[in-house]
């Protein structure tokens, strides 16, 4: 378990005028969490978008360490008082983000400070849910794309349709990897019994209900597409955000 300061999330979270953000660093372990701040926006953007290391140590992380983007909150007027209340409802939200976060990695998260602690809780109230997927939730997507044959390249065996594929006890869920500059050309990867891989398009899955919204890279980009191990859910208003949410339900079955 790992107890998080409020106050460290606080600090973390920059206004976007300031050019720079924030960034939580947690140990494999899951027993300790380091804040890396400030970190020039466009050297993290570079750094994750093109190297997509497992730490951070090109800002300044620990090697083997998993780091979370904190995002900046959007205030710039120039009322003090004003900046930190919107610092302190960025952070609340970013705390359910990074409890979601960390449970991803198997890891439990409190956000703590002063004796007060939460267990997935924002100061707007507990993280959403997402439900465990139904193979009938899978099999029942809209369109054609859910009926196509689903093959395995190691061994031969094929399936008639998706709901048949994810059905099967010889598969197992892997990672979403997402496709930065669209979306819709991502996959789902799953492992065969056999030892293959199999990548499914996530456009068989589902559309996402923010078509051609990409906001990867951008302030109001929580980061969380970098990590193609982690299948927390994403608040973002992005495409992305569907196959995330996709990923999430998969995992879970």
């Amino acid at each position: 378990m790992v107890k998080i300061k409020f106050s460290d999330l606080f600090r973390a979270t920059l206004p976007v005028r300031s050019g720079n953000e924030g960034w939580f660093g947690v140990s494999p372990q899951g027993d300790a969490y380091h804040v890396v701040v400030p970190v020039d926006t466009q050297i993290a953007r570079g750094v994750m978008a093109c190297n997509r290391p497992t730490d951070g140590t090109p800002f300044g992380g620990y090697a083997n360490w998993f780091y979370f983007r904190c995002p900046p909150c959007e205030y710039d007027g120039d009322d003090e008082v004003e900046l930190t209340a919107a610092r302190m409802l960025r952070a609340g939200r970013t705390a359910g983000n990074l409890i979601a976060w960390l449970a991803s990695y198997g890891v439990e998260g409190i956000i703590a400070d002063s004796g007060a602690a939460t267990h997935g809780r924002t100061l707007e109230g507990e993280v959403p849910r997402v439900p465990g997927p139904t193979r009938e939730w899978i099999d029942g997507q809209e369109h054609s794309r859910s009926g196509a044959r689903c093959s395995c390249t190691g061994c031969g065996k094929s399936w008639d349709r998706l709901g048949a594929f994810l059905a099967d006890d010889e598969v197992k869920f892997e990672q979403y990897k997402a496709c930065l500059d669209d979306f819709l050309k991502g996959a789902f990867v799953f492992t065969h019994r056999c030892g293959q891989t199999v990548a499914i398009p996530v456009a068989r899955f589902a559309r996402p209900r923010n078509r051609a919204r990409n906001l990867a890279g951008t302030h109001a980009c929580p980061g969380m597409c970098y990590h193609e191990s982690s299948s927390a859910p994403c608040s973002a208003v992005c495409e992305g955000s569907t196959y995330r949410r996709v990923a999430r339900r998969l995992r879970s079955g």
